[in-house]
């Protein structure tokens, strides 16, 4: 499962998470700039989005594993708009959706999650919002973890095949999951009050933005808008 979450290694990932933050809120405001049947802007933006993969050296195995759990919501969006709306509508917010998509997958590829929550904090992001994010990213594994223990422990007392007869025990177990899981975070967050948590995380950072991250950023935004304003 850590290999899920552990962003592959590049020159991006030096870079101050604000700086790649600020670059995949660019791209996503030129993304949802464009007009419909912009085809050729979006097949640029696709280009530009191919090439960030490519200079931040991420398999594309790695990053399939992050993109086909979300496009069971990414079909059912379009399949609504298919049915209901017009198709230019409908091909206009499936490309949308997956380039904002791959835009999000790149960011997390090139930016651990302590140090987007970091930047977020930076650029004067609510610290109640980061915090929840920050815990709920952490409760993931806490989930996780308790999964695996009841999933091993079940099927070392029902060694056998499960068939639809099982669905009343998975059910069982997945409520069982739940509240054991959330006494396990609350033992957790009254360990972190008992140490003088006061709801604040505080890091010692390392992150300046230096003359690349101002290049990097400047000449980023004026490729965005030169494709947004020459295809439009």
């Amino acid at each position: 499962m850590l290999d899920f979450f552990q962003p592959p290694q590049s020159r991006l990932t030096k870079l101050d998470s604000r700086t790649k933050l600020l670059m995949f809120l660019a791209y996503a405001f030129a993304v949802l700039s464009t007009k419909p049947q912009m085809h050729i802007a979006w097949m640029a933006l696709a280009i530009l989005l191919a090439t960030m993969f490519f200079a931040a050296r991420i398999p594309i195995g790695w990053a399939l594993k992050r993109f086909v759990p979300i496009l069971p919501f990414i079909g059912l969006g379009a399949v609504g708009l298919f049915f209901s709306g017009s198709r230019e509508t409908f091909v206009q917010v499936t490309v949308k959706a997956v380039l904002c998509v791959g835009a999000a997958i790149w960011l997390s590829a090139t930016t651990p999650f302590n140090q987007l929550l970091e930047g977020l904090r930076r650029l004067k992001v609510p610290t109640l919002l980061t915090t929840m994010l920050s815990f709920m990213f952490r409760y993931l594994f806490v989930l996780a973890e308790e999964a695996i223990r009841m999933a091993r422990a079940y099927q070392s007392r029902c060694p056998r095949k499960q068939t639809l007869k099982d669905a009343a025990n998975t059910g069982k177990l997945a409520g069982a999951l739940m509240l054991r899981t959330y006494d396990r975070a609350e033992r957790i967050y009254i360990a972190m009050l008992s140490r003088g948590f006061d709801g604040e995380f505080r890091t010692i950072s390392v992150q300046h933005m230096t003359f690349a991250d101002f290049a990097l950023l400047f000449a980023f935004a004026g490729l965005l808008v030169l494709i947004v304003v020459a295809f439009r």
